[in-house]
């Protein structure tokens, strides 16, 4: 798969395109339906368009929650085998663009065939519909992928992980939930219990409710057990900010200012503030023996 990241204005290609359409945030089973879709066409090249940052950093200013980063969404993407990926810079011009001008953007994409979602807007104010598409290219509208009788979204995703629910967010996902973050100082508390933990800055992550988690780590190409503690550390040293840190298995390296790939296997308890340090550590050593037996059945 190529991948291109530039302008709208910069983004050019001379092969006919059926393209697919949109944020992607987690590349989720329905994301990956219309994907798949996009290559059954064969007479011509298979492609995606998607935008960087999201469109809500630079329409409303805020920092948007995200299932994955545009590095994870191109890995995961990857995976499908498109012959060609189009990252479109996000900024007030394209946000600007009127729907004639995205149509023209397409064109000089040369795109013959356009596979969306029966939701898919365009353009400024969101004025371009799917009809102002059928005048220029064929389009084919993809129909929702439901289980249970729900559809599946990035919203209904992100409600699974705010809550916990990390099984059915892997079935949706078809994958275990991973963030990616860079390890960054912390208190030292961890190392004072005989428990050392990374902490890590996780941007603006969509992240499950306060607790504990067992997870594995990926650092390195090797991957790693660990015992995830997402919370404010009510019994020693609180936090007013929420912190994410993972005490990793069997592991004494110096790690700070690299990253950590950590995947959402189990949630095993939630977040307590006991009632003295000793306590605390109990848990802890409970923590951490479970999520070492969790790994020990996974390898």
């Amino acid at each position: 798969m190529k991948v291109y990241q530039d302008h709208y204005q910069n983004l050019k290609n001379t092969d006919a395109l059926t393209i697919t359409i949109g944020n992607f945030d987690g590349v989720h089973i329905g994301h990956q339906g219309l994907i798949n879709y996009v290559k059954s066409f064969k007479d011509t090249k298979s492609a995606l368009l998607t935008f960087y940052p999201h469109p809500m950093k630079v329409l409303r200013n805020v920092e948007y929650q995200q299932i994955s980063n545009l590095d994870q969404k191109a890995k995961f993407i990857e995976a499908f085998n498109l012959d060609y990926m189009f990252i479109a810079t996000f900024d007030e011009a394209f946000s600007s663009l009127s729907s004639d001008n995205f149509i023209s953007f397409l064109k000089d994409l040369n795109v013959k065939r356009i596979i969306i979602g029966r939701d898919f807007r365009f353009g400024k104010y969101a004025k371009g519909t799917i009809e102002d598409l059928q005048k220029q290219f064929d389009v084919v509208v993809y129909d929702d992928v439901k289980r249970e009788n729900i559809r599946i979204s990035t919203t209904y995703i992100k409600d699974l992980i705010y809550s916990g629910d990390l099984e059915h967010a892997e079935i949706m996902l078809s994958r275990p939930y991973e963030i990616t973050g860079k390890v960054i100082h912390g208190d030292g508390v961890g190392r004072t219990l005989g428990m050392p933990t990374a902490n890590l800055d996780v941007n603006a992550y969509v992240l499950p409710k306060n607790g504990v988690y067992y997870v594995k780590v990926f650092y390195q190409d090797k991957v790693y057990g660990g015992a995830l503690n997402i919370g404010y550390n009510p019994t020693i040293n609180y936090s007013i900010t929420k912190r994410v840190e993972v005490h990793i298995l069997n592991f004494n390296e110096d790690i700070y200012d690299k990253a950590l790939t950590l995947q959402f296997i189990k949630y095993l308890r939630p977040e307590y503030q006991f009632k003295s340090k000793e306590l605390l550590m109990i848990q802890l050593a409970k923590d951490i023996q479970n999520s070492k037996a969790l790994f020990e059945e996974d390898i």
